[in-house]
């Protein structure tokens, strides 16, 4: 019989090595922009436009609002947290041109840290980088069920803010998300639908670009070593294909 101390110290040793593991994720996300030229900034004044304008808007908010859960499961209080590392990939609108000519694929990293409040409430804080903008948020997530058998799916509703801050431009993203995930025995998988609603505030010009759209996400989490998981998902958002890979620690 396993004693609670080797219990004890096998759970550590695995943070440990998963904290690593994500700092690791985080400098590689982080790194490259210093590489790159400034994808926003390339080609922001050239477009100028009303569709460019609502056409970053809508991918700006399919970056901010795609990695924003893996999971349907309301985390529990008081030791309930799930803390990771988030990258979100999209096929960049057409009308995009100020994206577009840099590449047809668009990306952001996150670090996301949930907390378990009372009353299956889960407190969400967010951090990341869109090529060389910065961005961060937050929000609520309420566990509407929470499952204990292995068919049957756990729910959650979210409801989360997200800002994106650059030389250029201001742009604040509205995300609404309903999640269900199964427990199978290292295998989660999960289902999500959600909606973003995206303003973007450039500077120095009275226009301003504005989009909404519906999200449509399934993955899996992979749960191979105790309290971590490795998440892998894809979907679209307003017809574009959108990937979300994520790693983290869970309990």
């Amino acid at each position: 019989m396993t004693s609670p101390g080797n219990t004890l110290y096998a759970f550590m040793k695995t943070t440990r090595l998963t904290l690593s593991a994500l700092a690791a994720v985080f400098l590689t996300l982080s790194l490259p922009r210093f590489a790159r030229a400034d994808e926003f900034s390339d080609n922001f004044a050239a477009n100028q436009n009303q569709t460019a304008l609502d056409a970053l808007a809508g991918d700006l908010g399919a970056l901010v609002g795609g990695p924003s859960f893996h999971h349907g499961k309301a985390l529990g209080f008081p030791l309930g947290i799930d803390v990771g590392i988030h990258a979100a990939f999209l096929h960049v609108d057409k009308e995009d041109t100020i994206l577009r000519d840099n590449g047809s694929t668009a990306k952001s990293g996150w670090v996301q840290a949930e907390y378990g409040l009372p009353g299956r409430i889960n407190l969400i804080g967010r951090v990341g980088r869109i090529y060389d903008a910065d961005a961060y948020g937050g929000g609520l997530r309420w566990g509407i069920f929470t499952s204990i058998a292995p068919g049957v799916p756990s729910v959650s509703i979210s409801g989360l803010y997200g800002k994106v801050k650059h030389d250029a431009f201001d742009a604040e993203t509205y995300s609404g998300n309903l999640v269900a995930s199964f427990d199978v025995p290292f295998i989660h998988p999960y289902a999500g639908v959600g909606y973003d609603s995206t303003e973007l505030n450039p500077d120095g010009t009275p226009l301003n670009g504005k989009q909404g759209a519906l999200r449509l996400e399934v993955g899996v989490n992979l749960s191979i070593i105790p309290f971590t998981y490795l998440s892998i998902g894809g979907g679209v958002s307003d017809g574009r294909r959108i990937g979300h890979a994520g790693l983290g620690v869970r309990f």
